[in-house]
């Protein structure tokens, strides 16, 4: 079960690796690795504050970050199913403010399931945690969203599962169903005596869907729901959070498509609040060419921010691509150097009940190149900019805090052994074809007579 080569910029958080030697045999349908990065940054804003002085809050300062993150990764395959297993232990060393230093943890198992020739499962439970102030560089480049977040510095963790079922009816008909559970709970440190402040929430959903494809155009209706509870300071918000969706996809050429969709989201208060419905819209472009990918979205949604423990009306504009450079390589089909980023704005409007309190506004840009000599290591420099603008906001409401922060980050990732015998095929295309997907069970090798027969 091969995977496209398709190389993640963002490939500043894969791991380094180091593992006991000829661990991944060609013949081996195992591999175990010993993995990690090394990584020095420099920010402007260490604790991500305002940048007024502010005696419940740490001070506005810059500092230098060195970060290592061992870890060990473990992959496994049989003729129907392909796991990958990873820890990291995440160590965040600063060089003249001692009480940021912190030990992190990185969990995460994947699987994938061909439960019979028409059906396959996904899954996947990540746990992190760690302190806020080293949260920015986890992510790919390219995976940067605008969002509004918390300021100031502290400690949080989180716990992220879902899994996911397609079923082939047809060719052309395809149903799924998916359940998803997060939870996030962070502390933000007080200063000069100010009590610290906890946040956070957590939600269980579900989803179905159905997808009906013809050569070029494909339409998909997709329902889903929700239980949330936030966790604020005046007490719990809980709430149903459901929502349909009718998309449109369409693929002009083998490189280009697009997608739109609309549908509607209704927040039902599980409390005395008032309940809202709001209308979701999107639009996207997406370019996949031989290696490498970049898109540009535009929409509305209505959905729960548990950095900041509240349902929001959020509109985001967002470019983001991951493409190879020709130089310093002799096969293009296998680029050694790479840019990456997103750049985006978001306004997030913040609801409680059925009326708008406060507004945040985010503008971020994440940029990287890449620099890959072997499969196995990974040499990569990284700039990241983030500015939070409050809006609006309603006398009963908490405000939301300003700050702006600059980073740069210069890292390098490496693996041992380099090969991994088993990787989770990529299924999660947005294309009609499906030409991006990694082939599996019988679209490997269809089913048909024996030679000779």
């Amino acid at each position: 079960m091969g995977r496209r080569n398709r190389f993640p910029v963002g490939c500043a958080l894969a791991g380094l690796a180091l593992a006991s030697p000829g661990a991944a045999r060609a013949d081996a349908n195992y591999s175990l690795h010993v993995i990690g990065s090394t990584q020095a940054s420099w920010t402007d804003n260490i604790f991500a504050v305002p940048d007024d002085p502010d005696p419940t809050r740490p001070p506005h300062e810059s500092d230098l970050l060195l970060q290592f993150r061992p870890g060990v990764l473990g992959t496994y395959e049989t003729p129907r199913t392909i796991h990958n297993l990873e820890y990291d232990l995440e160590a965040n060393l600063y060089l003249e403010h001692d009480e940021a230093r912190s030990l992190g943890h990185v969990a995460t198992w994947r699987g994938f399931f061909l439960t019979s020739p028409r059906t396959e499962v996904q899954a996947s439970s990540t746990f992190t945690s760690g302190t806020l102030a080293a949260l920015s560089t986890r992510a790919a480049p390219v995976e940067g969203q605008p969002q509004a977040t918390v300021s100031g510095n502290g400690r949080y963790w989180a716990l992220d599962a879902g899994q996911g079922l397609h079923f082939g009816v047809t060719p052309e008909l395809r149903l799924s169903q998916g359940l998803q559970v997060r939870r996030f709970a962070s502390t933000i440190d007080g200063a000069a005596g100010a009590p610290a402040t906890d946040s956070g929430g957590y939600e269980l959903g579900g989803s179905l869907g159905a997808d009906r494809g013809w050569k070029h155009s494909a339409v998909a209706l997709a329902a889903q729901t929700r239980y949330v509870t936030l966790e604020q300071a005046t007490g719990d918000a809980r709430s149903l959070n459901n929502a349909l969706t009718l998309s449109y996809r369409r693929d002009f050429t083998p490189r280009w498509n697009a997608m739109a969709d609309g549908g509607v989201v209704w927040v039902a208060s599980l409390d005395d609040a008032p309940s809202m419905v709001q209308p979701t819209v999107g639009v996207s472009v997406s370019y996949a060419p031989t290696w490498g990918m970049a898109g540009m979205q535009v929409r509305r949604t209505m959905a729960p921010n548990l950095y900041i423990a509240e349902n929001t009306i959020s509109d985001l504009a967002l470019v983001n691509a991951t493409l190879p450079l020709p130089w310093l390589t002799d096969d293009p089909n296998l680029p050694k150097l790479m840019a990456s980023g997103a750049i985006g704005a978001s306004r997030s409007q913040v609801i409680r009940g059925d009326e708008v309190t406060s507004t945040i506004n985010v503008v971020n840009a994440d940029v990287a190149l890449t620099y890959a000599p072997r499969g196995d290591i990974t040499l990569a420099l990284r700039a990241q900019h983030l500015r939070q603008l409050p809006g609006e906001t309603a006398a009963a409401a908490t405000p939301a805090f300003e700050y702006d922060r600059t980073t740069v980050v210069v890292q390098a990732t490496w693996r041992f052994p380099e090969r991994l015998a088993a990787e989770i095929p990529m299924r999660d295309s947005l294309r009609v074809d499906r030409s991006d997907n990694t082939p599996v069970g019988e679209e490997v090798a269809p089913a048909g007579p024996a030679p000779g027969q």
